[in-house]
């Protein structure tokens, strides 16, 4: 239970779009509020991402704008093996490199004091609340604060300095290639090679001549070899690398904890709001900064934050099962998806797990046999299953 101060001053340490989000919404409630983003401008290095469609309902216009392309059909392949999934409604495919400079002069027109080039390097409690060392121009200046949230991603120091555990993180690497001529703009290609990485291969077009192929895996400098050995395999030339370590869900914490006589708050990949079975962490981060600033608003725990515990737990459940696959038990999970099983997958987005596997099983009943060998029966492939 976090305590009220109706009027008292919020600072948000890192600008991220998770942080740019909750600052925003804060200061349209009244809150004063001060961000602290050790960039010096809002220039972040480019780099698509695929979101669902309730990014929209999150973010609306500003998050329009990012858009640069929509998929309309997912490619599923392992073994020589294809499935093909429609989309209902089309997942988007929106550029990081506006999103944040929108969401940016959104929180400035709701009256965020954005501060650029300001750089925490500590907390300290007090009584009082908590002192925050910020480097800022070459000098180190000190600030008070009751109410700090940390949106400054999976290496937090706000959380650091609080007492969170470090999270898990795990590599993602991705190339940029030129669009093979046989896939098609709206159309993302999946590849299940378990022997390579738990999670798979994508290529997600980013426009008509582009797109991401990359992978996440465990090993940082092995998951650049089978990036490349892949690209070799595939017959695609790398334009650019783009490398990043992403948190991974292993359980919930709480985004909030006492310290000295403040309240701090954790958002986004700080708190590892990241749904584990994809590693895509915008909408679910978006959601979890919403429950943070409704709590900090009415005093009290937001309903919102259980709803996107118990989801993130769904996908860590999937995440379990999936690192227990073999490869024939992906070609097998091809070979049973039924027309009915694909208009689940289409209908229903990722943010809604548990209705995915529910209505899955009922449309596929051996689902649940595979489901249940693998969890029950099958070794663990990746370390991070437990």
């Amino acid at each position: 239970m976090t305590q009220r101060h109706d009027s008292a001053p919020i600072t948000i340490v890192g600008g991220s779009a998770t942080g740019l989000f909750a600052a925003e919404r804060l200061a349209r409630a009244g809150r004063p509020v001060t961000l602290l983003e050790s960039a010096d401008d809002w220039s972040p290095e480019p780099r698509t991402l695929i979101v669902t469609r309730r990014m929209r309902d999150l973010l609306g216009e500003v998050g329009d704008r990012s858009v640069v392309n929509a998929i309309s059909r997912f490619e599923l392949v392992t073994a020589g093996r294809t499935a093909s999934v429609a989309l209902s409604e089309p997942d988007l495919i929106i550029e990081r490199a506006v999103l944040v400079p929108g969401l940016a002069e959104l929180a400035v027109a709701a009256g965020v004091d954005l501060c650029m080039g300001s750089r925490v390097s500590g907390l300290t409690a007090t009584d009082e609340g908590v002192t925050l060392e910020v480097g800022r121009r070459g000098a180190t200046e000190e600030r008070k604060a009751t109410t700090v949230v940390g949106a400054d991603g999976s290496f937090s120091r706000v959380a650091r300095a609080a007492g969170w555990p470090p999270l898990t993180t795990v590599p993602l690497v991705q190339a940029i290639v030129k669009l093979p001529s046989d896939l098609a703009p709206d159309t993302a290609r999946v590849w299940f090679q378990p022997d390579d990485t738990p999670y798979f291969y994508w290529l997600i077009p980013e426009s008509p001549e582009r797109g991401a192929l990359g992978l996440i895996g465990e090993d940082g400098p092995e998951t650049r070899r089978c990036l490349e050995r892949f690209l070799e395999q595939q017959g695609l030339e790398p334009l650019e690398f783009q490398a990043a370590r992403i948190p991974c869900y292993t359980q919930w914490v709480p985004p909030h904890r006492r310290m000295g006589g403040a309240d701090i708050y954790l958002v986004g990949d700080a708190a590892a709001h990241v749904k584990v079975t994809t590693v895509g962490g915008i909408v679910t981060g978006f959601r979890g900064a919403l429950g943070v600033a409704d709590t900090i608003l009415h005093g009290r725990t937001s309903a919102a934050l259980p709803r996107l515990k118990r989801e993130l737990d769904w996908h860590r459940l999937l995440r379990r099962s999936l690192d227990r696959f073999s490869e024939q038990d992906y070609e097998l999970l091809l070979d049973v998806l039924s027309p009915g099983a694909k208009g689940v997958l289409g209908t229903l987005t990722r943010d809604e797990p548990a209705s995915i596997m529910l209505r899955l099983c009922l449309a596929q009943p051996r689902l649940i046999v595979l489901g249940l060998r693998t969890l029950l029966f099958a070794s663990p492939r990746s370390p991070l299953a437990s």
